[in-house]
């Protein structure tokens, strides 16, 4: 058994040091398996019936994606955030660099697609998982970096979408109070440069784009208070590049400040700058002629602040409410009380004195309890 395995390492040794005798014994072991194991091939080698997407590869999953002032823009999963009573103080939603606060606030789907309207009337398409995602305090990336904005231009509006079959119209409205309805599916472009959502004159700028089937009520709200429900028949749909018509006619030195559409057993929320809020119920509001001066719909006092934001909202939606300096708080829309037009609302979120309501959104249904953040 020794002189077998001296003759063994000889061997072994003699192959290492030969390139031409390792290929030789590779050659015969090769020759063996073949001549014992080969056949005609069984299995069949071919092209896939399919590509595989890029959104094949991403999973599902709800996101909170926010825009700050300067163009910081980041998305988040929602879980981040944690369910609050009303007037709470919230918790810090990130860190922003001083004199920024968060403009624009939505909840959508990784699979989901974005439109984003600047308010110089153009509109740019991207999937919510192509945005840049970070943690809850990051600032996120500038826009800029993102989308290809020109000069002077920002996003005014942004509305996420599963389809371009899932509503009829498109329903714009301006800072200087026109509407434009166009179809849908006239914006179903993937060009990066985005295209003309509205043609707008030098003063005037977009500030809001909703879905709607074609017989729905819009509502316009001002910065002063009034507000004007009418039916969207009264607005003929038009061209892609096309201006629009008057929606509400504003009062000197007031401006337009939000734009919805009427939903069947919802109500009309809206925030002060201090962050004061009702809920008022929408058959309060008279359904006018498209151009009127509206109605009053909340009793604006000096301590509480001019209106900063407004939406219908249904009593089982949770809503985020985000202020200027970045605090975040989420709280469920029947724990805000309902009041008539003319009253000031109730407290809805604990501010610091120089601190101010920016944006408020509402969030999607979950099936599981959202986890408490640190």
């Amino acid at each position: 058994e020794h002189q077998e395995l001296l003759e063994t390492i000889n061997h072994l040794k003699e192959l290492l040091a030969s390139e031409k005798k390792i290929l030789g014994v590779v050659k015969e072991e090769l020759t063996e398996i073949k001549e014992k194991y080969a056949d005609e091939r069984r299995t069949k080698i071919k092209a896939a019936a399919g590509e595989i997407e890029v959104e094949d590869l991403i999973t599902k999953e709800e996101m909170i994606v926010t825009i700050t002032n300067s163009g910081y823009l980041k998305r988040v999963p929602i879980a981040t955030f944690k369910k609050q009573r009303r007037g709470g103080v919230g918790v810090s939603g990130m860190n922003l660099k001083e004199g920024d606060f968060v403009e624009h606030l939505f909840t959508a789907s990784t699979h989901d697609s974005v439109l984003f309207f600047s308010n110089k009337g153009k509109v740019y398409r991207l999937k919510v998982y192509e945005l840049p995602q970070a943690s809850r305090k990051a600032r996120g990336q500038n826009i800029i970096n993102v989308l290809p904005l020109k000069a002077e231009e920002s996003i005014a509006a942004i509305l996420s979408i599963e389809n371009f079959e899932q509503a009829k119209y498109l329903i714009m409205g301006t800072r200087g109070g026109l509407v434009k309805k166009t179809l849908l599916t006239d914006y179903q472009t993937s060009r990066k440069e985005g295209i003309i959502a509205i043609n707008l004159k030098p003063s005037d700028e977009l500030i809001g784009a909703k879905l709607t089937d074609g017989n729905s009520k819009v509502f316009i709200i001002t910065q002063q208070g009034q507000a004007i429900q009418f039916s969207e028949t009264d607005a003929r749909p038009m061209g892609r590049v096309s201006m629009g018509v008057k929606g509400i006619r504003l009062a000197p030195k007031d401006i337009v400040l939000g734009m919805d559409i009427v939903q069947e057993d919802a109500q009309l929320l809206a925030i002060t700058e201090k962050g004061y809020g009702k809920r008022t119920e929408l058959n309060k509001y008279p359904v006018q002629k498209r151009g009127g001066r509206g109605v009053r719909t909340i009793k604006i006092v000096k301590e509480k602040g001019k209106l900063a934001s407004v939406r219908i909202v249904k009593p089982e939606q949770e809503l985020l409410v985000i202020s200027e300096e970045g605090v975040v708080i989420r709280v469920n829309a029947k724990d805000i009380s309902i009041q008539g037009r003319a009253t000031q609302g109730v407290r809805v979120m604990s501010l610091k004195a120089k601190d101010t309501v920016g944006a408020i959104a509402r969030v999607v249904n979950e099936e599981e309890e959202v986890p408490e953040s640190e």
